[in-house]
């Protein structure tokens, strides 16, 4: 029996579906939208979802996302003859089946156990056992997809296309299917299109005879000979020259070729895997790769997703090359800490896992002597990529900004915890000193000056009409100062200066309540943990009381605002 979910807005068009479901022994449910249907999958896993793309906006989004949700429901269309291109956009999404109306109970029936026979095919050969994934790391959904269509090819000979952007991983895989097949014992060939001279071409692939051209002291196998037995991968073969094309298009329908100046073809018994980051169905209608070819290659399509698609994959990825690249440096072992993955998760990566591999081995070597690694090891241009994306405004120190929650951050990651009513408390029962009022954040200051004039924040002056705000409960200290600056009014506490807009300030003034909150809050820190350690006098056991933090956190703190506190 399986869990059958049907999508339309019309509770009559479901009570007319819901008894062909019934009928067949399935349980179903109804839902009235895409948007319902969602977020119900998070919680509930269905087997098959039942779509009226008829009634369905962007339907093509409509389907990835429910193709995509945990439980990879097999999603069966129904339509009353749809726009073509909208049907194609579907199916390319993610769409299993299409029934098209008018149908009857038992064609819909047919429809749903044709989605289960596939269904619980797949689930076999997931369940089959452990594929070898070397280096291929992660979790998520869709590259368990990836997975699944590895394990499915890798048990059969049919030509493979691996299709994704530049630093997906595409040899990975390649070398996967290979790894998994009966031919793993053999060679696995690895051709960089990209590389091969045209005039070379042919001997490199096919080989040469003793003498078939100047410098061929020798005969030679070609890389197809050298693959007998195994899988030759052709890397980027959209980069292929197109009178190549030509040549290799015999040699896989014949698996058979002529090594040049030879008087007798060759056989060679080799599987094919081939790989491009480029569209080749647009190249095709271009003129630039053979059509043929093209048909040819994609016997069987595996399409990998940008790592941006699966952020969730970035931890385990990170982890792993973090250590790997701490071994090959000779470096002790390194922490990711909490800010510096969610820093990760936040850049969208257009170069995928090769970009992040190259930006860890640059945070590895910045951490060179710690223990952590935080979003301040990362290099500067992706802490201020990082910055944008969270703020929304260009910036140029690469400082992050506050979640949601009102985490703390501090300059280049997150401190990753509330800042603690005590401490606030604490700080506003003694004055800070006119030194660290005038250390606060260079990038107040900065925008302010921009903004107010220079000295506006030194020496704010005027009156916003409005009485001083009395001191909030629970804190002890003077009550806060309104004093207006040309562009800005500061509210003067005796810790911290903020630059809050007027009632006029235009929007060039104001800075997002976040990045002003972040500021403030980097300030507070600071200032408290230089109070801290004056405070505890050098005993470690003291600050953590007086704190409330724990050893690990506090001694993490201290290091990334480069201060000690003896005893520790």
């Amino acid at each position: 029996m399986a869990s059958v979910l049907i999508i339309h807005e019309r509770s009559d068009i479901c009570h007319l579906l819901s008894p062909a479901v019934e009928s067949h022994g399935h349980e179903c449910f109804s839902l009235a939208s895409c948007e319902q249907a969602t977020l119900t999958l998070k919680t509930t896993a269905f087997d098959i979802v039942i779509l009226d793309i008829d009634i369905t906006e962007k339907p093509g989004e409509a389907v990835a996302a429910l193709a995509k949700s945990e439980c990879r429901p097999h999603i069966l269309i129904i339509t009353n003859g749809c726009n073509p291109v909208t049907l194609e956009e579907a199916i390319r999404a993610g769409a299993w089946d299409v029934v098209c109306s008018p149908f009857t109970h038992e064609e819909l029936g047919q429809a749903i156990n044709r989605c289960l026979h596939h269904r619980r095919a797949r689930m076999e050969i997931k369940n089959h056992g452990d594929i070898k994934r070397d280096a291929i790391l992660g979790t998520s959904p869709c590259l368990e997809e990836c997975l699944e269509h590895i394990a499915t090819a890798a048990h059969s000979n049919v030509n493979i296309l691996i299709l994704g952007e530049t630093g997906t991983g595409k040899e990975l895989f390649a070398n996967a299917i290979h790894e998994n097949s009966k031919r793993a014992e053999n060679n696995f060939i690895v051709v960089d299109c990209t590389n091969i001279p045209k005039t070379l071409a042919e001997s490199l692939l096919f080989g040469h005879e003793r003498g078939s051209f100047t410098g061929a002291a020798e005969a030679r196998d070609g890389l197809f000979r050298q693959a007998d037995g195994g899988t030759i991968f052709l890397d980027e073969i959209g980069d292929l020259d197109i009178e190549v094309q030509k040549s290799l298009l015999r040699v896989l329908q014949e698996r058979r070729f002529r090594p040049l100046s030879s008087k007798k073809e060759v056989a060679s018994n080799f599987r094919l895997v081939a790989a491009t980051n480029r569209n080749l169905e647009a190249m095709v209608k271009r003129g630039e790769f053979r059509k043929d070819l093209y048909h040819r290659l994609r016997t069987s399509v595996i399409q990998l997703p940008p790592l941006r698609e699966r952020k969730e994959d970035i931890l385990p990825i990170a982890s792993y090359h973090v250590r790997q690249i701490c071994a090959e440096l000779g470096f002790e072992e390194k922490e990711l800490s909490y800010d510096l993955h969610h820093a990760l998760t936040l850049y969208n990566w257009p170069g995928n896992v090769r970009e992040l591999i190259n930006v860890l081995h640059a945070t590895v070597q910045n951490g060179t002597g710690e223990c952590r690694l935080y979003p301040q090891h990362l290099p500067v241009d992706i802490r201020a990529k990082v910055l944008l994306k969270r703020s929304g405004r260009p910036q140029s120190d690469g400082y992050l900004v506050a979640d949601e929650d009102g985490a703390c951050k501090a300059k280049g990651g997150t401190l990753g915890c509330p800042l603690l009513p005590a401490a606030i408390a604490r700080i506003a029962t003694r004055p800070a000193p006119p030194a660290e009022i005038e250390s606060m954040n260079p990038q107040v200051r900065r925008h302010v000056e921009m903004t107010a004039g220079p000295g506006s924040c030194a020496k704010p002056s005027g009156d916003l009409g409005s009485n001083p705000s009395p001191t909030p409960k629970g804190l002890v200290g003077s009550p806060a100062k309104h004093k207006p600056g040309n562009g800005f009014a500061h509210i003067e506490g005796p810790h911290i200066t903020l630059p809050l807009p007027p009632e006029n300030a235009s929007d060039s003034q104001l800075l997002p309540l976040r990045t002003v909150r972040e500021l403030a809050m980097q300030d507070v820190e600071a200032i408290y943990l230089k109070r801290l350690v004056s405070s505890s006098q050098g005993n470690f056991q003291r600050a953590l009381t007086i704190s409330g933090l724990s050893r690990a956190r506090l001694y993490d703190l201290l290091s990334k605002h480069s201060l000690n506190i003896s005893g520790n």
